[in-house]
């Protein structure tokens, strides 16, 4: 428990040392270029092909004339990548979906990164295994695994890849550039590996016993090509995908597809329709005293062309990574392992399964593994509900005969309408804190807007920053409120605008005579403004003290009089984005630090944080960490909301958001689908096995 208490520190700790490995970018390619001079024209000499030994020495000359502009450009790839693995971007990755889209080009260029990639892992190992003990200790390790730790020698190899590919270079030479450089870069990123662990790791600290698992030992478990897996997901003439079409047609369970959606939609009730189909359908081979593993074999004996024994490969693996991804609760990877066997049975005859991201089983998929990721433990509220509905739309699939995507849809329906329904009293705390939001977001871009007219006019050069913060901010959001919520198209709804050249006048010697007689309405004005937007009323009269003594200094100033005025106070500190009171409560709100007026905002943190879409899991540190899920961001990115398992919501600024990802205590879980990160695993997996 004391590391998980001290995990915001080390998480700032080691954003720092993230940071710092960019900047040293320049020294660590310049000596990488320095060594790849020297020995790669030995290199060549040893080979004994002509045209590769040629294409090496034009490739050698090349960067010989491209050293600096390399080194100059390295650091920011690398912040580029880091920020990239950071937010878990799967653009950084060799992904399962890319396959299809990559031409043969890409394909060489990628089997180029994969073996250079690796070859400068297995010469960092012994440093790169002490940096991830360090990181087990302190608890740092990445949502996903080890192997998505930004500083892992894969995001060092595509930062040369990165820098090669932005370069006026041949495709020749950036080949010869991405197979060569990345391994000439061991040394020194091993003492980069071993600097980094020795500042993680506080002296006297024991070792985690983490020991990476060997890559190699995984790789054993397939033997899965790149060539292969673009062909399944082509679904090249002759692999069954036309077949499949007649396979489903004739299945017996098609008959019964009409009625039981017509279940779901009437009844929504998961038990009835989970009932009426395990007394349709008769049990599954492979269930009972029968083996997964003997279930498996009776697939691979049913398999009749090799698309079909490849499908089956794949969704083992696939489900292999899935029930081995700590991020899901146990009894969510049973539940994963229990699918197997409907899903190779599927795969036999539908290989859509792969290349459609929306076919009823793959949504299946990724909707029981990503809602399962708004629980941190079994016993947290809602989680019970939760894995009754999904066991029993497992019994059912398990049950099923049918080969075809019919169980997968129906069960799928059937469990969104269940988890929808447990959650009423959340979806309507959603509801009402989007809508307070976005009011508040329209609200202050309008303000804004508002604000620069001000400042624009003629009168506002010599008037004190402290009446510029008051009418550029509160007044400006009041001004806004009106606006929004005027339906006559008056450019002055409530006549605010008098306020303003009020307020501009009253506060400056050459100008305040004129108004002097005002002051009483515009107090009044003021008070009643403020309050249309909720301002808080201890807020409102600071404001008030404060113009009031501005508008004596003011007079004292014109008339040259002696008499001493009071001070003035000050002024309520400024905030970037306002929100008011209803608004918070009704969305959670987490207020940002308050700002002092006339200073600037600066970022917390200088390394790029994590771009988190709709839909991404995170922990927040409030007592402890608790698991929250954003389920909205602001059309125009000002606001993100959040939402707990028991409904609740926290929203916070864009400012706040990125604060907190600076100082470790808001960290990502899962910025994509937990199902596509388990193909990516198998797509990987291919890529080093077709070097």
């Amino acid at each position: 428990m004391g590391g998980e208490t001290q995990q915001p520190h080390y998480q700032a700790l080691y954003r720092a040392c993230i940071k710092d490995a960019a900047v040293a970018g320049a020294h660590l390619m310049q000596a990488t270029l320095a060594r790849a001079l020297q020995e790669l024209p030995e290199r060549a000499a040893a080979i004994d092909d002509l045209i590769e030994r040629s294409m090496l020495l034009e490739a050698v000359d090349v960067l010989r004339d491209h050293q600096q502009p390399l080194t100059d450009a390295f650091p920011q790839a690398l912040l580029a990548e880091f920020a990239q693995a950071i937010s878990g971007d799967r653009a950084s990755a060799l992904s399962f979906e890319s396959l299809s889209l990559m031409g043969d080009d890409q394909v060489l260029e990628n089997a180029d990164l994969v073996r250079a990639a690796r070859e400068l892992e297995q010469a960092v190992a012994p440093q790169l295994a002490r940096l991830e003990s360090a990181l087990s200790t302190m608890h740092l390790t990445p949502a996903g695994g080890m192997q998505r730790h930004p500083l892992r020698p894969e995001i060092y190899a595509r930062s040369i890849y990165r820098v090669a590919r932005q370069s006026p270079v041949s495709p020749v030479v950036r080949r010869r550039w991405l197979r060569w450089l990345p391994p000439l870069m061991a040394s020194e990123l091993a003492q980069s590996y071993a600097q980094i662990a020795r500042r993680l790791r506080p002296e006297g600290s024991l070792d985690s016993g983490y020991a990476p698992v060997s890559q190699d030992a995984l790789d054993r478990a397939t033997q899965l090509t790149i060539r292969e897996l673009r062909k399944l997901l082509a679904g090249e003439p002759g692999d069954g995908a036309d077949e499949a079409v007649i396979v489903f047609a004739e299945t017996e369970f098609s008959h019964t597809v009409p009625s039981a959606l017509e279940m779901v939609q009437d009844m929504r009730k998961v038990d009835q329709l989970m009932l009426q189909l395990r007394q349709r359908q008769v049990a599954m081979p492979g269930r009972g005293g029968d083996s997964l593993a003997a279930f498996r074999e009776a697939m691979r004996q049913e398999a009749r062309r090799p698309a079909q024994a490849l499908g089956l490969e794949v969704v083992h693996l696939m489900v292999e990574n899935l029930a081995g991804d700590t991020r899901l609760l146990p009894s969510v990877r049973e539940v994963v392992r229990d699918l197997e066997p409907p899903l190779l049975r599927l795969a036999l005859v539908d290989p859509r399964f792969f290349s459609d991201r929306d076919h009823p089983a793959r949504q299946l998929l990724q909707q029981l593994t990503q809602r399962s990721l708004a629980w941190t433990s079994p016993e947290e509220p809602g989680f019970a509900g939760f894995m009754d509905g999904l066991q029993q739309a497992t019994e059912a699939l398990l049950d099923a005969r049918s080969t075809g995507p019919e169980t997968f849809e129906i069960a799928l329906g059937a469990l969104v309408e269940a988890w929808e329904e447990a959650q009423p009293r959340g979806r309507r705390n959603r509801e009402r804190a989007v809508r307070a939001l976005v009011w508040a977001e329209q609200r202050n871009l309008l303000a804004e807007r508002i604000a620069r007219q001000m400042l624009e006019r003629p009168d506002v050069a010599a008037a004190p920053r402290e009446a510029l913060a008051f009418l550029t901010g509160p007044w400006a959001q009041v001004m806004a409120h009106a606006r929004l919520g005027d339906g006559t198209g008056d450019e002055d709804p409530g006549g605010y605008g008098w306020v303003v050249q009020m307020v501009l006048w009253s506060v400056q010697p050459a100008l305040a005579s004129r108004v002097a007689s005002q002051h009483r309405a515009l107090v009044k004005r003021i008070d009643q403004g403020l309050a249309s937007i909720d301002y808080l009323p201890a807020d409102t009269d600071r404001w008030q003290n404060l113009l009031s003594a501005l508008r004596d200094l003011a007079l004292s100033a014109a008339s040259g009089s002696l008499l001493r005025v009071t001070e003035p106070e000050t002024a309520p500190e400024r905030v970037d984005t306002w929100l008011a009171p209803i608004e918070m409560h009704e969305s959670g709100f987490v207020p940002d630090s308050r700002i002092p007026l006339g200073s600037t905002v600066s970022e917390p943190d200088t390394l790029p944080s994590p771009e988190l879409a709709v839909g991404a899991f995170v922990d927040l540190m409030s007592d402890g960490w608790e698991r929250w899920q954003l389920t909205w961001a602001s059309p125009h990115g000002l606001l993100f909301m959040f939402t707990h398992a028991s409904g609740a919501t926290r929203s916070m600024t864009q400012r706040k958001l990125q604060a907190m990802l600076g100082q470790g205590t808001l960290r990502l879980v899962s910025a994509h689908p937990v199902v596509d990160g388990a193909l990516d695993a198998v797509a990987r997996a291919a890529w080093r096995n077709s070097l």
